[in-house]
């Protein structure tokens, strides 16, 4: 089992806030990946905590548009801790991703319906939960930590 405790923000935590907005998404992957290869996280864990980070920050922009949304990480022993809180009380509801071939191609601009994300952070993570907080809850995926 990985463990992390409860840090506050210094060399080995990071927090960054955020209006929920669709280009957060990117910044948030750019700020994980800068952080991680910082900390010298091996790259399967650096690829790892980029794709969690993307999907709970696509889940809290979609659950809270143009509200304030925070990103938190965390190293400690041999785990990362990736997290966002937004300000919806509401808990995520995973759901099915759509596996049917169109009659036709898509264009790119057509969005993708979704679903993948749980099975993603599933896989990925050790473990993974919410936290209900203040005005909000926080998302929460831990993950081993390997090192370069």
């Amino acid at each position: 089992m990985v463990r992390v405790e409860r840090t506050v923000a210094g060399p080995w935590a990071l927090r960054r806030g955020f209006l929920a907005t669709p280009d957060v998404v990117q910044q948030g992957r750019l700020i994980v990946e800068s952080q991680a290869l910082q900390w010298g996280l091996a790259e399967e864990t650096v690829e790892a905590a980029v794709l969690i980070a993307s999907e709970l920050l696509t889940n809290a922009v979609r659950a809270t548009p143009h509200k304030p949304v925070t990103l938190r990480m965390a190293l400690a022993g041999d785990g990362i801790r990736v997290e966002v809180w937004d300000c919806s009380s509401q808990r995520p509801r995973a759901s099915e991703p759509d596996l049917s071939m169109p009659e036709r191609p898509l264009g790119d601009d057509v969005p993708d319906p979704g679903g993948w994300g749980r099975g993603i952070i599933d896989f990925l993570s050790e473990e993974h939960g919410v936290r209900v907080e203040f005005e909000g809850k926080s998302v929460w995926a831990l993950l081993r930590a390997e090192f370069r």
